[in-house]
């Protein structure tokens, strides 16, 4: 499956779905037509039961995300501004994501980044947010994320202050989980992607909505015990130990 000639894009292939942000004129900016395109990705690969990692990544060489189009927002028409049903829909995803980040980041392509669950950096990339510098406040949900996921002391210096930082400062504030050179990146995160994929589905977003929903305080404890034994009941794990016994690679179907 693949969509071209948009500014985003979307391909499936082995299990494994890639959106790239494709307007690098603009430093991949989003219009709110672009916001509704990656909505409709997001919808595609959350009904596709055979995608089981996201990569999303941008176009060209200088910057991943520049965040929302600032260009078409005007003071008190704070509908227009959908960007947080866009960052709540990605992270909502149950499958594990990663962030390729193809150059620097910005604005609300910082919190697309947080949305993942690995962050994989070059040497050379920047970081900053600039609401505080033009006016707006940044809306709950991001700041909840940025909370989360860099503490209060970070994220004030980013929303609040406004601060830029480098490839090393966002490597020591846990920002970024991976750190490879350029020509890297593409095997770097395809790489991570495959291993991943690779692995037992049931268990792998098994884990992964227990840790998101523990982080959002909205943990169900007798959730998590049912997802726990469907584990240890499905086929998968008998197919694991198997394997493990016949020294093979396992090959998962996901129930």
């Amino acid at each position: 499956m693949a969509s071209e000639n948009t500014t985003i894009q979307l391909t499936i292939e082995n299990h494994i779905a890639t959106i790239r942000l494709n307007n690098p004129e603009r430093h991949n900016a989003l219009a709110s037509s672009d916001m509704e395109q990656f909505r409709e990705a997001l919808a595609a690969i959350k009904k596709n039961a055979d995608v089981r990692v996201l990569i999303l990544t941008g176009a060209g060489n200088k910057t991943f995300c520049a965040g929302a189009a600032l260009d078409q927002l005007s003071a008190g028409d704070m509908e227009a501004y959908d960007f947080p049903t866009l960052t709540d829909a990605l992270a909502q995803l149950s499958i594990p994501k990663i962030c390729a980040f193809n150059g620097s980041v910005y604005g609300g392509g910082v919190e697309l980044g947080l949305c993942c669950d690995f962050r994989i950096g070059i040497p050379g990339m920047r970081m900053f947010v600039p609401p505080a510098r033009i006016g707006i406040c940044y809306h709950l949900s991001g700041i909840k994320r940025y909370l989360s996921l860099l503490g209060a002391a970070n994220t004030k210096r980013i929303l609040v202050a406004s601060e830029e930082f480098n490839t090393e400062g966002l490597q020591l504030m846990g920002y970024l989980t991976h750190l490879c050179d350029v020509e890297a990146l593409e095997a770097t995160v395809r790489e991570l992607a495959e291993r991943i994929a690779g692995y037992a589905p049931m268990a792998v977003q098994a884990m992964q909505r227990i840790i998101d929903q523990h982080e959002s305080g909205e943990l169900s404890e007798e959730e998590a015990n049912h997802w726990v034994k469907s584990c240890w009941q499905s086929e998968d794990l008998q197919e694991g130990l198997k394997a493990m016994q016949e020294k093979r690679a396992p090959s998962f179907k996901g129930n």
